[in-house]
């Protein structure tokens, strides 16, 4: 099996700092100065001087950007040559710094030569052979004459040479060892990052599958949504009850078609980072007595009673059309899970610093090894034969992602036969400052442009709809869409011109006071810039998307364009032309 190459940097790579190489110079000058009080001088100076000009030929050298480009294994040779040429003459003390008979001065040139090597060893890890042969060059010389020398008559002076040898040899085991242990610090780090780097390429591999399966998507759906309200009233008209029964049958898989796309490109926009939480000083008590006003009609058809604890004053931080979203959801549980005549009780409580939003029900509760699991995609607790009529399963999914969003947390209490208690974590937070009405309705305009008030979905658009505009240029490049469009718009009377691509749009800028468009045209054309283009000549323009990112609405937003998001029913669409 072959070694994998190793693609560390080489060790001397960042090993070239001038403040270590002065100070490594001062104490090889104070080394100098030392000896030459017993030695002549010239010795003394002349090791030093050539010591400092290979330091300094290979300090210049290495630094040059030249030799930084080159391939690491160039560079290793490279380092190599000068750190053996340099260990060479840092051996050579054994000639020029050594002083016969004095073991005082010997053992400070053993001291001086551990140094290096010791510096050598830290120095060089992840190149065990040149670290070896620098130790052996450096250290042995001066050993080896201290072994022969002490062996005549200074036994003290041959064990200084033996223990020099020994220490040379274990600074080698140490660097090998030493050299494993980064080597394997450095592939965990590489296979971290590689990790990292697939679930980061994962992530946008997975963003870029929704975006376009998000739009590839609503396309059909937008268009049986759009076909359906034709062919309502053609049942309607016709007084067929199998017929106007098949057309409800078709509107309510629709539907459910629909908040099963919506739910799950929801989930897909939390977990790609697209959506992001708007946190600010929220009051609780408004909040919960709305939802009890939102939900108090399907309880009172489901015989169960809703009982809401909660004093005025309580603020936390949150996102309050996430945080309505996740109550919405465990509220709809509740009630959905209790049996009539029970009571759901909605309840603000104060621990430490946070607050409890608690929703507990009566129902039959959840066993202790599936609590977990509730807040898993998909998942529902008795629910074996996947009646739609008790949901998705996803809706616990997405609460428990915008307590993530809003930095919360949401719980679970519960046994069977007792109930449950969901409870939703927030920080607490003082109450905001006081704002004009004035000022929160500039607020609000400024955030308004291009963003349209949800309708409800079962409002049904009059027989004979009331329009300013006569004639409608349609952009869209997807048939089926357009067909459906199409139809529609003229059965409500209007004159419809269809184009697909920018191009033809252009040329029939001339049609209509009404100008439809896609976002996503062929030919990686922008819809955006023909509606823009569209206005520009006087045209009302109302652009739709099959798309949910968030620059096309903020685009929109910028321009003040409306804009609707795929699926669109036939009322939301009646809505925005005739907001228009």
């Amino acid at each position: 099996m072959t070694q994998p190459q190793d693609e560390r940097p080489d060790p001397e790579d960042s090993a070239q700092h001038t403040t270590s190489l002065v100070a490594l110079r001062c104490c090889e000058i104070l080394c100098a100065v030392m000896f030459s009080t017993v030695l002549p001088w010239q010795q003394a100076v002349a090791w030093f001087g050539v010591i400092a000009a290979i330091s300094a030929v290979r300090h210049w050298h290495v630094q040059r950007p030249l030799f930084r480009a080159r391939p690491r294994e160039q560079r290793k040779r490279v380092y190599r040559i000068y750190m053996w040429v340099l260990m060479a003459f840092v051996g050579s003390s054994c000639y020029f710094l050594y002083v016969p008979g004095n073991l005082p001065i010997q053992a400070v040139l053993m001291s001086y030569l551990l140094g290096n090597g010791t510096m050598i060893t830290v120095r060089l890890t992840g190149d065990p052979a040149r670290t070896a042969i620098a130790l052996f060059l450096a250290i042995f010389p001066t050993s080896i004459r201290f072994v022969i020398e002490g062996a005549q008559d200074n036994t003290l002076l041959m064990l200084m040479g033996i223990g020099g040898m020994m220490m040379a040899v274990t600074m080698v085991f140490m660097s090998r060892a030493q050299d494993a242990s980064v080597r394997f610090q450095y592939e965990q780090r590489r296979r971290a990052e590689a990790a990292t780097d697939a679930v980061a390429a994962m992530g946008l591999t997975k963003s870029r599958f929704f975006a376009a399966v998000s739009h590839d998507l609503r396309q059909p759906v937008h268009a049986i949504g759009l076909y359906l309200d034709p062919l309502s009233r053609l049942s309607q008209k016709s007084q067929d009850i199998v017929a106007q029964r098949a057309v409800e049958g078709i509107s309510q898989s629709w539907r459910a078609l629909d908040d099963l796309l919506s739910q799950v490109l929801d989930l897909t926009r939390m977990d790609s980072g697209v959506v992001q939480a708007d946190m600010r000083a929220c009051e609780l008590a408004p909040l919960v007595s709305k939802l009890v006003m939102q939900h108090s009609a399907t309880a009172e058809l489901a015989g169960v009673r809703i009982v809401a604890l909660v004093k005025p004053g309580c603020h936390a931080m949150a996102d309050d059309l996430m945080l309505m979203r996740v109550l919405s959801n465990l509220l709809d549980n509740a009630i959905k899970f209790s049996p009539p005549g029970a009571s759901v009780v909605v309840a603000v409580r104060s621990s430490g610093d946070k607050w409890l939003l608690q929703v507990r029900d009566a129902g039959v509760g959840i066993a202790a090894d599936a609590q977990k699991k509730i807040f898993e995609e998909f998942v529902q607790i008795g629910n074996d034969s996947r009646d739609r009529r008790q949901g998705l399963g996803l809706g616990l999914a997405i609460a428990r992602r915008f307590t993530l969003l809003m930095e919360a947390d949401i719980e679970v209490r519960s046994a069977l036969g007792r109930g449950c208690c969901m409870s939703v974590k927030l920080k607490k937070t003082a109450a905001p400052e006081p704002v004009l009405l004035l000022d929160e309705g500039l607020r609000y305009l400024e955030s308004a442009p291009g963003e349209l008030l949800p309708l409800p979905d079962d409002m049904t658009a009059p027989a004979l709809p009331e329009l300013a505009m006569r004639e409608v240029l349609l952009v869209e490049d997807d048939s089926l869409v357009a067909s459906a469009t199409a139809q529609l718009l003229r059965s409500w009377g209007l004159q419809v011109q269809h184009v697909e691509t920018a191009a033809e749009a252009h040329n029939q800028a001339g049609y209509g006071e009404v100008a439809i468009c896609d976002a996503r045209l062929p030919h990686n054309a922008s819809g955006l810039d023909v509606a823009l283009a569209m206005r520009e000549l006087g045209k009302k323009v109302l652009l739709i998307s099959g798309e949910t990112n968030a620059s096309l609405r903020a685009a929109a937003q910028q321009h003040q364009l409306a804009l609707l998001t795929k699926p669109v029913s036939s009322t939301h669409l009646l809505a925005a032309l005739q907001g228009l």
